[in-house]
């Protein structure tokens, strides 16, 4: 028999599902952007030493690392903005594991007294039937 308890732990484990999904993509989110900032590092490296050997296209280098320092300064804005979100996901998950923790007890709790319910049904079954068989034994004894 559904409860609404069971209604309660089905929604919130889909919530909990929801939560590990975009704490997951924060991560992945900002793997991409860790890795995107060390090839814009290995890349600005790479045109820094190419400045040096070819003297006559130092003069487009400048231009190139102001940009490159202006997405380096975004990359890391990025990066810094995630954290905060993947921390603000983190505690939502652990509030949302905390509120189904909760909503699975208070489903065990129900489950176990409908259970005692039962038995109680059925021993009160087993004991009238005794009575009667009782009842019958007396009846033909007389």
């Amino acid at each position: 028999m559904k409860t609404p308890v069971d209604s309660l732990v089905r929604v919130s484990s889909w919530k909990l599902d929801e939560a590990q999904q975009k704490l997951s993509d924060l991560q992945t989110l900002e793997k991409k952007l860790i890795q995107d900032l060390e090839k814009l590092d290995r890349d600005v490296q790479h045109e820094q030493d190419f400045a040096t050997k070819n003297p006559e296209m130092a003069h487009t280098y400048p231009v190139y690392a102001e940009a490159a320092r202006e997405r380096r300064q975004r990359i890391v804005y990025s990066i810094e903005e995630i954290i905060g979100w993947k921390d603000q996901a983190q505690q939502e998950l652990q509030s949302i594991y905390q509120e189904l923790k909760k909503y699975e007890e208070a489903q065990a709790n129900d489950i176990r007294r409908q259970k005692e319910v039962l038995r109680k049904k059925e021993q009160a079954a087993f004991d009238e039937m005794g009575i009667q068989l009782y009842r019958r034994r007396k009846s033909s004894e007389n």
